[in-house]
């Protein structure tokens, strides 16, 4: 019984922490994509140059865009003509950090905390990228042929009001799950692991280092999930290095992230894209663990920030998030179900997408069908990895086709 109080009371206080930074996090990227819309970055990342490079990490990094999400669109990217350096970095920068990560950063970890990470995110991305136009050899990659769409780029009014709908479904539902479980993990860790056991148990910060990137690099987990488990595992003892390099290797690779790397840029892209990450992620550790010991940032989790805010804020907050959770599930796991329903009533047409993983995925997919001429009513089940919609024309069903596949999905 007393585990189970300890747990929910850990669970709870994780969750009040972020929650208002989240929700500042979600507002400020939902500016960002008003004023950013796609066509923007795709127009400035075609060329093998340090400056694309650049350009594709400082698109990237405020972008809250989870490392499976952004899978998708760097292939996206890649067939419309971005280079392999830029194409990499962009896969780098986008899920290390966003609006929402930095600011939940903030709230568990401090600012000393929240703009190192920025910054190794800066580095690592660009290192990469430069590695890639350095030692991948030139690139030959070309635009695809565009198709005929049925309407322009939204124009930033129609953005505009779409802004709750994008905050809600892309960015909230995206990463709901691994939030979730994030938030879990790190009231378990603080339950389980008493204080100080791993300071004891790994010693040397290099190896703490090493096993938080051994443990990153395979596994899937959003730059938001992680910041409460990185945080948990510094309050039981493990150096602010080896946390930094979990919160860079983790959201930046997973299985699946290396096997796209491997197909759409190669094995030599691949591999400087992993021997990249795992040093730079290593040196800017270290690094990390340097500047805290000789500032005095030892205790750089900054607990007493949480008294900055009201409590009613925070409460308000957490209340609001928990409403957004709710309706999110409510309408993917009822809602939806009703419009399968009704879809297969209307006899539309149905295809099979693989690769959809979240509701930023279903987004770029629902898009993709629509900018086809005659094609109407579409609608994305994730559960199913399904796309239907209503056509008269039937050559626009195979246009439906590839316009999924330049987004960056199988059909």
């Amino acid at each position: 019984m007393t585990f189970l109080y300890e747990f929910i009371k850990e669970t709870i206080f994780f969750f009040n922490e972020v929650s208002i930074y989240l929700l500042l996090g979600f507002f400020l990227a939902g500016i960002l994509h008003i004023l950013f819309p796609e066509s923007i970055i795709r127009r400035h990342l075609g060329m093998d140059t340090f400056g694309s490079v650049i350009k594709a990490t400082l698109f990237g990094i405020p972008i809250p865009i989870c490392s499976c999400g952004v899978v998708p669109v760097a292939t996206s990217l890649r067939n419309s003509g971005a280079s392999k350096g830029a194409t990499i970095s962009f896969l780098i920068s986008t899920p290390q950090v966003g609006a929402d990560s930095f600011l939940i950063t903030y709230s568990l970890l401090g600012w000393v905390f929240g703009i190192f990470r920025i910054a190794a995110a800066l580095i690592t991305s660009i290192a990469a990228g430069i590695m890639v136009n350095i030692l991948a050899g030139r690139d030959g990659n070309k635009a695809d042929t565009p198709l005929p769409m049925s309407q322009p780029e939204p124009i930033l009014r129609q953005r505009l009001k779409s802004i709750l709908k994008y905050i809600e479904y892309e960015l909230m539902g995206s990463i709901a799950n691994s939030l979730i479980i994030g938030i879990i993990a790190a009231g378990l860790i603080s339950v389980l692991i008493p204080d100080g056991f791993l300071e004891m148990q790994l010693g040397s910060s290099f190896l703490s280092m090493v096993l938080m990137l051994a443990i990153g690099i395979p596994m899937y987990v959003c730059a938001s999930a992680s910041t409460p488990i990185a945080a948990s595992l510094i309050m039981k003892g493990i150096s602010p290095g080896a946390a930094l390099v979990f919160l860079l290797a983790g959201p930046a690779t997973n299985a699946v992230t290396i096997s796209t790397v491997f197909k759409i840029l190669g094995k030599g892209s691949a591999i400087i894209y992993i021997s990249a990450i795992t040093l730079v992620s290593l040196c800017l550790g270290w690094l990390l663990n340097i500047i805290t010991a000789r500032y005095g940032f030892q205790n750089i989790i900054l607990l007493h920030q949480h008294d900055m805010l009201p409590a009613w804020l925070k409460t308000g907050g957490s209340m609001t998030l928990t409403l957004m959770l709710g309706y999110y599930y409510f309408d993917i796991k009822i809602l939806s179900r009703i419009k399968r329903k009704k879809n297969m009533e209307d006899r539309s047409m149905s295809l099979a997408v693989r690769g959809m993983t979240c509701m930023h995925c279903a987004g770029n997919v629902k898009k993709a069908a629509e900018s086809v001429l005659g094609v109407i009513n579409v609608y994305v089940d994730l559960e199913r990895n399904t796309v239907t919609f209503k056509t008269a024309k039937e050559e626009a069903v195979d246009q439906v086709k590839e316009a999924i596949r330049q987004a960056g999905y199988e059909v």
